[in-house]
């Protein structure tokens, strides 16, 4: 255990100080499971030695990986790598080739002093009615303390973390390798669906027309913007709000919307969880089919197929963008693996000022339109795609904004509401940000309108913000009418914008972006309605990108067929429950649920 500790990529002293912050229950925590195991193995059969030297082997080895992982990624070991693609074995390859011998000599001392420790002690030789009762006492010892101890989010919170709490390298350096690992390995689990039939998925696959690859490298394609603005929303377009001689939160987008292809996406979360929205629209995967995980971003750890790899496939060049901390959601290593070329995160806002806390929306989005005008320049023929997830309006939202100066003492707004102070000082910090928001986006909007390129812009929120109860009741009011479609998305509603610019429309032949919708409606009021998890497929039906990924073509199909899916049941574009469908009605569901799980655990 002492050695695990001393691997960590941090100075000693912090890891005593993490263990004098928990009163050594960090550390209780960490020697805990080496030594029931090493306890475990002896009743078993094995000497004092060779249950020591196994248990040491094995804890040494993931020590050593994880230690290697951090420094190579900045990201933790974690159960999942385990499961998903031999992580541990490749993380060697990210290393000079110094790497192998010291590791070998290592292992070589290590096998020495268990050899030495073998000729010098003897173990006690067991009765087997003594064994028998120590295996069963280390089985029941396991199952209550993995309940009581490694699985319970009390313990967890109790457990110091040195620096920012959410990065996950810090929680297992301050808290200990084998805790954090175990308590991992409770907390993010995913089980095989039932009835799941990989066979299905692959003739799919082998069936496929992909012809669509080739014979798009050869056509001029529009430029791909798209931004995931923090906690944008609708909300102040509630009747109710009069914002005095404050201006409206959403001028622009008015105006933009009714120019555009206009609809709402059903994300995974509320107040919260902007990852998993990304997740969704570029991967095309569903979120809620995979909730056993803290964050679905979590499951990529290798290449995968993303809207950034169709587009490069077809001659695109694609960027990330977030002024955010790259090991946030692991953000550094999931879009290099999604293909994206280029990654920018706070590390080069250097200088830039914040705004509420986070670098300002204008700055944002005047970094997007120059790598914009920088590809065009530098890459003149070839397509663009940026994908841009914006900051300064993260909440918490009461008195966010007064760190700049902004006393919203006085609100910017008046309403016949039933709110208390707090929430209407939350709201006044919001809708300020959110005007922000929407300054910036006419901004890009009117640059764009002004390039020769052509260029489709979408636009999206990534979840509501995050707001009391009461305020959430009465900006979306609970109908109760339980398991219904308005019951379980009405907190869950964003709404998007596809935008093309002169260009773009002239290349696509068409007077406005409708003349390309297609129809995933809702049956309440016929606007465009579908999980967040079809964007992307939806943006590559109306550009005319097919047949380039049997996956991508499928779930276009699955939009039309079940456009909202939540953890529970799916609703048709119709409004029909899943729950009351026969099992023939369900097999394009079905079938999504099976690749989703494929694509994670069996196709690389």
């Amino acid at each position: 255990m002492l050695f695990l500790l001393l691997l960590q990529p941090l100075p000693f002293a912090d890891v005593i100080s993490s263990a004098g912050e928990s009163l050594g229950l960090s550390l209780f925590l960490n020697w805990l499971p080496i030594f029931l195991l090493m306890l475990l193995l002896y009743f078993i059969g094995f000497g004092a030695t060779t249950a020591s030297t196994i248990v040491g082997a094995l804890g040494l080895f993931l020590g050593f990986s994880n230690r290697f992982k951090i420094l190579a990624r900045n990201d933790p070991l974690v159960p999942w790598d385990l499961l998903l693609s031999g992580e541990v074995m490749s993380i060697a390859g990210s290393f000079g080739a110094g790497f192998v011998p010291a590791f070998i000599l290592i292992a070589l001392f290590y096998i020495f002093a268990a050899i030495l420790a073998a000729m010098i002690i003897r173990s006690l030789s067991l009765s087997p009615k003594l064994r028998i009762a120590g295996v069963l006492g280390c089985i029941l010892a396991a199952v209550f303390l993995n309940s009581a101890l490694y699985n319970s989010p009390a313990i967890n919170n109790r457990l110091h973390v040195a620096g920012n709490i959410y990065n996950q390298v810090n929680q297992f350096n301050s808290r200990g390798f084998i805790y954090s690992f175990i308590y991992a390995f409770n907390t993010d689990r995913i089980t095989r669906p039932d009835g799941y039939n990989p066979t299905a998925v692959q003739n799919i696959i082998q069936q496929a027309d992909i012809s669509g690859t080739e014979r798009l490298k050869g056509e001029t394609k529009p430029h791909i913007i798209m931004i995931m603005g923090e906690a944008f929303s609708e909300m102040a377009l509630h009747p109710g709000l009069d914002f005095l001689g404050f201006r409206d939160p959403l001028e622009n987008w008015r105006d933009i919307k009714t120019q555009s292809i206009y609809g709402e996406i059903i994300v995974s979360n509320v107040g919260g969880g902007t990852a998993d929205t990304e997740f969704d629209v570029l991967t095309g995967l569903n979120t809620r089919h995979f909730r056993g995980t803290p964050f679905a971003f979590r499951m990529i750890n290798s290449e995968f197929q993303s809207m950034a790899t169709i587009l490069n496939s077809i001659g695109y060049r694609s960027e990330f963008m977030h002024p955010g901390f790259g090991w946030f959601y692991n953000r550094q290593n999931v879009y290099r693996y999604l293909g994206f070329e280029r990654l920018i995160f706070v590390d080069e806002f250097e200088g830039i000022p914040t705004k509420g806390w986070y670098i300002n929306e204008a700055d944002t989005i005047s970094r997007t339109i120059a790598l914009f005008e920088e590809h065009t320049g530098t890459h003149p023929g070839i397509p663009y795609f940026n994908f841009t997830v914006t900051i300064q309006n993260h909440g918490p939202y009461p008195y966010k904004y007064a760190y700049d100066g902004i006393d919203f003492t006085v609100p910017n707004f008046a309403a016949d509401l039933d709110l208390s102070e707090d929430d209407v000082n939350a709201l006044s910090n919001y809708f300020y940000g959110l005007a922000d928001a929407d300054v910036e986006l006419g901004r890009l909007v009117r640059h764009l309108e002004n390039s020769e390129e052509p260029v489709v812009l979408i636009y999206f929120g990534d979840h509501l913000p995050g707001f009391s109860r009461s305020i959430y009741d009465t900006f979306f009011p609970d109908i109760h009418e339980p398991g219904s479609l308005s019951d379980l998305t009405r907190l869950f509603r964003l709404p998007f914008i596809i935008w093309f610019n002169e260009a773009a429309k002239e290349l696509y032949g068409i007077e406005h972006p409708l003349d390309l919708a297609s129809s995933s409606a809702s049956p309440s009021d016929g606007a465009l309605l579908f999980s967040s998890s079809f964007l992307g497929a939806y943006v590559f039906d109306i550009l005319g990108i097919k047949n380039t990924s049997p996956f991508w073509d499928f779930i276009k199909d699955v939009k039309t067929s079940f456009p909202i899916i939540t953890e529970t049941r799916a609703f048709n574009a119709e409004g029909l429950s899943s729950l009351e469908m026969e099992t023939d009605e369900l097999m394009p569901l079905i079938l999504y649920r099976d690749w989703s799980y494929f694509r994670i655990f069996d196709e690389r």
